[in-house]
């Protein structure tokens, strides 16, 4: 399964990113420039989930980050799970090739 691997890598990132931006904590220099990245990065991610994306996979991105399950997913949208899945990892894979290019 090495869309798994990849899938977490991405789901990790999105997290993260969204967790440093409410952290009411203090933050030295290391931190700082840690943080500006991590803003230019999600950025980037941003106008790319706009730009970059199909209306379904920005979908199914959106449900799917909220917390929704495949089967869920499928269900609002009218289509399969296999087809939530399809558009799923063909958004991550190009979202990942876009940011990391």
């Amino acid at each position: 399964m090495p869309f798994h691997s990849r899938e977490v890598s991405v789901d990790r990132l999105f997290l993260e990113s969204f967790s440093n931006e409410q952290s009411p904590y203090f933050a030295d220099g290391l931190e700082l420039s840690n943080s500006d990245s991590i803003k230019k990065l999600r950025n980037r991610l941003r106008w790319h989930i706009n730009n970059s994306l199909s209306t379904r996979q920005k979908e199914v991105l959106k449900h799917y980050l909220t917390g929704k399950k495949e089967r869920e997913i499928a269900g609002i949208l009218g289509v399969t799970q296999q087809v939530v899945n399809i558009y799923k990892h063909r958004a991550f894979k190009k979202l990942r090739k876009l940011v990391t290019a």
